[in-house]
């Protein structure tokens, strides 16, 4: 059984398809909390639908050419509206440019485009001024090359994030780099008009009231070995997308934080997206398969944002994940002080590291929130690696001051009084 997300709403999924992904977890022997075997629940979990690829829609071409290809696929009536919305486009690879970023452009998937040209598979290398057919349902403006001068006091990051490209990637366009950086050299950037701004425009609705009844709940012991006592479902709401309702139990103190901190950050970063909310824990609490925690009511799984137009998926690559809405997400959850922990892999921290300076956040205060570049010597930071956390982030919030029963793993540091000052203020 498939179903669409549509809108933020509450989801059901038969039980004996979560029952059997459960199972099947477990029989591959990724139980553990950190596993990936939490992406292979977290597809009932969070929704996700999947997206039948269609032919047959007018064939244009983005750069003015035409692509007379002629193929065309069965479709049913219910795909119709998509084909009709696709148009052909011819792709032309910039250096640098990796399928899963073309893909992601054009709001189709790799697989899509691996199918429609012939490509090895996923992971294949593009050559510059390869050209790919896409049956593309967004068609953005074509990445420009320019020639930037560099200035007294530029340095390569400065100017990375200057023209929001990765910094790897300004090296590579400028191989064999300089040995010196100065003023009046010139470099090569390749600059993308069309990359979605869809956080820090406007303001979003005014964060709604906290829902009655949230009272009474409590976290009993460790998030790995606890229960819940008197545990409350988070509510529905228009501010995110709920999974299955038998895994969304949780404290009082976590429910408030949450809910604080969603409300937040629709408010101040004006994200329109859906934000879909995975396991939490069971009503009562306790063992919960696949997870290793997830058993004491404080631990929430948030699906990554995802970019504009890019098929729904319960495990998106980093190129599809919306990464400025979700370091805006993480830094209203930091602001509430009560978030112990956020597990997220090692190497998409550098994404999430990336998005804070393009968002204009200085090194400096990064460092207590994002591991991310010094794993090593950064283990007190909030956002720390966990294998298996590379979809969705898990966010485990302190034990509240009305909760004596509750363990918590340790104490954590407090983030820069900047970035903890009301959010609400905080938008420009």
């Amino acid at each position: 059984m498939r179903m669409r997300v549509t809108g933020r709403r509450t989801i059901n999924y038969p039980e004996e398809v979560l029952a059997a992904l459960a199972a099947l977890a477990l029989l591959a022997g990724r139980g553990d909390d950190d596993g990936a075997a939490r992406d292979e629940v977290a597809a009932a979990v969070e929704g996700a639908a999947t997206i039948d690829e269609v032919d047959g829609a007018d064939e244009v071409d983005g750069a003015g050419e035409s692509d007379e290809s002629g193929e065309s696929d069965e479709a049913g009536e219910s795909d119709e509206a998509d084909a009709l919305a696709r148009q052909w486009v011819r792709h032309v690879v910039v250096p640098r440019e990796r399928l899963s970023e073309i893909a992601a452009r054009y709001g189709v998937t790799r697989e899509d485009v691996v199918r429609r040209n012939d490509l090895s598979g996923p992971r294949a290398s593009l050559k510059r001024g390869t050209r790919l057919k896409i049956h593309a349902r967004q068609v953005p403006p074509p990445r420009e090359e320019i020639e930037y001068e560099v200035l007294e006091g530029d340095s390569w990051s400065s100017i990375a994030v200057k023209h929001h490209v990765d910094y790897r990637d300004l090296l590579a366009w400028n191989w064999p780099r300089p040995k010196e950086l100065g003023p009046g050299h010139k470099l090569a950037i390749w600059i993308d008009p069309g990359r979605p701004q869809t956080v820090n425009l406007r303001h979003g609705p005014p964060p709604p009231p906290l829902p009655e009844g949230l009272d009474g709940a409590q976290s009993v012991g460790k998030p790995a070995r606890g229960r819940l006592r008197d545990g409350i479902q988070l509510p529905e709401s228009d501010l995110y997308t709920r999974g299955h309702e038998r895994w969304l139990w949780a404290s009082s103190h976590t429910l408030r934080n949450l809910l604080t901190a969603i409300g937040e950050f629709r408010y101040s970063s004006g994200y329109e997206g859906e934000l879909v909310i995975g396991s939490m824990s069971r009503r009562r609490g306790g063992r919960f398969p696949p997870h290793r925690s997830h058993q004491s009511g404080r631990d929430v799984d948030i699906r990554l944002p995802l970019l504009p137009g890019v098929p729904s998926s319960f495990s998106p690559n980093a190129d599809e994940i919306d990464w400025a809405a979700a370091w805006e997400l993480v830094r209203h959850l930091v602001a509430t002080e009560e978030v112990e922990v956020i597990f997220l892999e090692g190497p998409l921290q550098r994404r999430l590291y990336q998005a804070a300076l393009w968002e204009g956040v200085v090194a400096e205060e990064l460092k207590p929130i994002i591991a991310w570049p010094n794993r090593q010597g950064n283990e007190k930071a909030i956002v720390r690696h966990s294998r298996g956390h590379d979809g969705h982030i898990h966010v485990r919030f302190r034990c509240g001051l009305d909760e004596p029963r509750c363990r918590p793993r340790r104490r954590r540091p407090q983030p820069p009084a900047e970035l903890v000052a009301s959010p609400s203020a905080a938008t420009g």
